[in-house]
């Protein structure tokens, strides 16, 4: 038996760091086949990511007490799972965006900011999906620097970032967005061999393509990523089935944006369409995607709805690797990991009709339109069901074996 000191100092650092509960170390974010998975688990997860713009702060004015309030409301609170952050020329000088022909020195303190980031969304259990680049007509590229794309500016930039962030855990690198304006194919495969060359480089690295299209730039990439403006699930199911050979991503930011108002109101959600939004990547197979409500504070007025959909997959442990889209089984969307677990969902229903297979099942609903509660359905034995719900709302089903 351990002294209970001992115990206490040796236990509790295993059990909560930063104040979050931990079991072990998740490694990182990685793929198998199509989906997003922590490699030192092989647990899946469909990357859900907050943009970093909802603290209404700089990158440089970002401090570690502004982090914990973007853990404690927007991934313990709604329920996100990680960061979305664009560095663009803040790469060079921490206040600002845009590069020049006189910027070859990276600036060390935001090396320093995104290491905090990214260390604080890890302790919370989230991972961290950086943009290198942005849009080369407002000059947020390396387009602008003095030997342009690949060129000696940026391969140095990019062996500061193996070296001072390659060993920190659990982040994603994206290349930016337009692309299709500016940057070629060859371009995006000598950029990723550059940095998967780098000694244990080990973050998965992606580029978005062109706006509502199916197409890659660059097929070679870790993960397909899409620049698809409010796609919904027929959209979501294409993603996925372009490239069924690794994971997809939805890499337009979801905006709720009023106030000001949108310059791009056809592409943006409302806090309602964020919440089916989010039903809808997962039901699709999972996919990834950033999101924000860059109104107010940030905050969503439908947060525990939010948190709902967050509790029934992740804190649930409902989203397998093995997950395939089922539509045959109900007459709502389907997944299925095997004949061990089943989800249906459907949007604006009284009623599921489904069929159960590979023996009896515990059977629950919840209302996606509340906080999470489950209504226990009892033991179903294989065969056609139907849910009968209390009133109209967007319900999901998960059929499960008991144990």
């Amino acid at each position: 038996m351990f002294p209970n000191k001992l115990f206490l100092f040796l236990i509790i650092p295993m059990l909560f760091f930063g104040g979050h509960l931990w079991s072990q170390d998740r490694g990182e974010v990685g793929t198998y086949k199509d989906k997003f998975i922590w490699t030192g688990t092989g647990k899946a997860f469909v990357p859900n990511y907050m943009m970093i713009d909802v603290l209404g702060k700089g990158l440089h004015e970002i401090s570690e007490t502004d982090m914990d309030f973007f853990v404690a409301e927007f991934m313990e609170g709604h329920g996100f799972n990680g960061v979305h952050v664009p560095v663009f020329g803040r790469w060079f000088h921490i206040e600002d965006n845009r590069v020049t022909a006189a910027d070859s020195v990276p600036d060390a303190r935001t090396f320093e900011k995104l290491e905090m980031i990214i260390r604080k969304v890890y302790q919370a259990g989230g991972s961290t999906y950086l943009w290198m680049w942005g849009d080369a007509e407002r000059g947020w590229t390396s387009k602008s620097s003095r030997d342009g794309i690949m060129g000696l500016q940026e391969r140095q930039l990019l062996d500061q970032i193996a070296e001072k962030l390659g060993p920190v855990k659990g982040w994603m690198l994206g290349y930016g967005f337009d692309l299709w304006e500016w940057v070629s194919e060859e371009e995006l495969k000598t950029w990723r061999d550059y940095l998967w060359s780098k000694p244990d480089w080990n973050h998965l690295l992606a580029a978005r393509a062109s706006k509502n299209k199916l197409d890659q730039i660059y097929e070679g990439l870790d993960f397909s990523d899409y620049e698809y403006h409010k796609p919904w699930y027929d959209d979501l199911v294409a993603m996925k089935q372009a490239r069924p050979q690794k994971p997809s991503f939805s890499g337009d930011r979801y905006r709720v944006r009023n106030n000001p108002p949108s310059k791009w109101p056809e592409k943006d959600y409302n806090e309602e369409e964020t919440r089916r939004g989010l039903w809808q990547h997962t039901m699709a197979g999972g996919i990834g995607a950033i999101w924000g409500n860059l109104d107010g504070d940030g905050r969503y007025g439908n947060k525990e709805q939010i948190k709902c959909f967050f509790v029934f997959w992740a804190d649930k442990n409902r989203f397998r690797s093995d997950m395939e889209v089922d539509n045959s089984l109900s007459d709502g969307f389907g997944l299925r990991s095997g004949n061990e677990l089943l989800v249906y969902y459907k949007e604006e229903t009284r009623k599921i009709k489904y069929n159960l297979v590979g023996g009896p099942k515990k059977v629950v609903a919840v209302d996606a339109r509340k906080s999470y509660e489950e209504i226990e359905l009892g033991i179903k034995e294989n065969g056609d069901h139907v849910f009968s719900a209390p009133y109209t709302s967007d319900w999901v089903l998960a059929v499960e074996d008991e144990n």
